[in-house]
């Protein structure tokens, strides 16, 4: 719900319809203005004046004039019927055609049912009255029809909650439609995203061919993309033939070294400066070869050789394999997984991840300490951590540690170039896992998770 709410198509979709319904309601309140409130204020100033006219001709020519007056404007008034009523002071009748009024007078106008009958027929009239007290304690009443106004306001007010029903309705669904259309055309430019980064620069934006928009939004999107595409074959195309170009010299000057090493002799120094230079350049040679691979893992241009592995055995392999050194250290080196436990990756590339985390343990554990290789299956997937009991990580490393050629301070003095975590994130990357790392409290705990 809370994704929802923050949806920039919901919130338009929610402005479309609040915007509709704000226009229907502003046209219906004109239309009431019109049929209700501005003839009720004509009536209204018209029984006013009337009833002021009446007034002072009662004050100047008394009761009976007054009758007279009543009785001719209900016989010959134009316009809406006129009402009226004459009470004496006394409370007997001087002259009315209404057919019941309050008991006391509400000192306002007010609208009264004044129904007639005609030939036994009840004809329904309301009437607009002014219902006044004269000076002598007499009761003068005076009113006009206003049966049709009333009934264009019961009608119009029925007629807004229904209108104002659909309405609401017809704003929602005309919004969620939009939100739709929205939706669909802004999720075909994040998953175009999201295929590009996941390494397939390959990915374009769907294009309608409506012209509109979105469409020249893809359009100068995928132009860009092309540009990125071509930008970064270039880039990769130097820098393979680079490192091929570089691959035979290297050789040769491995070659080399090794022919001076040999002809050295019996000189001890110059044998030992050539054996110096063979090591530099076999690291030489490491590194260009891990670079290549983690540029062709995080490039997706390493295909996985992905098969079903026991991954128990996996795990007996590399402690196995590196039970000798962790004796040798005095570090106790031990698993934690139980079987049944299988998946489906890629058994060399996982086994160098693993075994670039050992070796990392092992490198920062220190003496007598211990190593925890585990492995469990959980929600998420398939969970294996390599835990170490030793100094862990310094503030602000846990960023950083797997960035290229990045050697924490903790790691002054330990042999290494900064690339095997880098190729660890390389390789979960390229399995679409998650790296993570995380105190044991002492210690490192270094977590992959794998999907599926």
């Amino acid at each position: 719900m809370t994704r929802l709410l923050r949806s920039l198509s919901f919130r338009l979709a929610l402005s479309y319809a609040g915007l509709f319904c704000l226009s229907v309601a502003l046209l219906m309140g004109a239309v009431y203005w019109l049929r209700v409130v501005v003839p009720m204020d004509r009536a209204r100033a018209q029984v006013e004046q009337e009833e002021r006219d009446l007034r002072a001709l009662y004050s100047a020519r008394g009761p009976d004039a007054v009758r007279d007056a009543l009785d001719r404007r209900a016989q010959h008034s134009a316009g809406p019927k006129a009402f009226h009523a004459l009470l004496a002071p006394d409370g007997t009748v001087a002259t009315a055609n209404l057919p019941s009024w309050p008991v006391r007078p509400p000192g306002h106008l007010t609208v009264i049912e004044a129904d007639t009958f005609v030939d036994g027929t009840e004809i329904d009239h309301n009437a607009l009255v002014s219902d006044q007290r004269l000076p002598d304690g007499a009761r003068l009443m005076v009113g006009r029809d206003v049966e049709d106004v009333t009934d264009d306001a019961g009608a119009l007010r029925t007629a807004a909650i229904w209108i104002f029903g659909v309405t609401v309705v017809l704003g929602l669904a005309g919004g969620w439609l939009m939100s739709v259309a929205i939706g669909r055309r802004i999720e075909a430019v994040t998953l175009t995203a999201r295929q590009v980064m996941d390494g397939d620069l390959a990915g374009r934006v769907h294009v309608t061919g409506s012209n509109d928009d979105f469409d020249r939004l893809g359009e100068m999107l995928n132009l860009m993309l092309s540009r990125i595409q071509s930008l970064f074959r270039a880039v990769q195309s130097v820098s393979d033939n680079a490192a091929h170009e570089l691959r035979t010299p290297l050789a040769r000057l491995v070659g080399r070294l090794e022919a001076l090493e040999q002809s050295a002799g019996d000189d001890p120094v110059l044998r030992a400066a050539a054996g110096e230079a063979i090591g530099e350049a076999n690291r030489l040679q490491q590194i260009l070869a891990a670079l290549m691979r983690i540029s062709r893992l995080e490039n997706g241009r390493h295909p996985l050789a992905l098969q079903r592995t026991d991954v128990i055995q996996l795990l007996d392999d590399l402690v196995e394999f590196y039970q000798p050194e962790a004796e040798r250290r005095g570090i106790e080196l031990v698993m934690s997984a139980r079987r049944p436990l299988v998946a489906d990756l890629d058994l060399d590339l996982v086994f160098q991840a693993l075994s670039n985390l050992l070796d990392n343990a092992l490198k920062h554990a220190g003496q007598g300490r211990r190593i925890e290789l585990a492995a469990a299956r959980g929600p998420g997937g398939l969970h294996v951590s390599v835990t170490d009991d030793g100094p862990g990580l310094e503030a602000g490393d846990a960023e950083r540690v797997t960035e290229q050629f990045y050697r924490g301070r903790g790691s002054a003095g330990l042999p290494g170039d900064g690339l095997g975590l880098s190729m660890v994130a390389a390789i979960a990357h390229a399995h679409g896992a998650v790296l993570e790392f995380g105190s044991a409290a002492p210690g490192l705990r270094a977590s992959l998770l794998f999907p599926g």
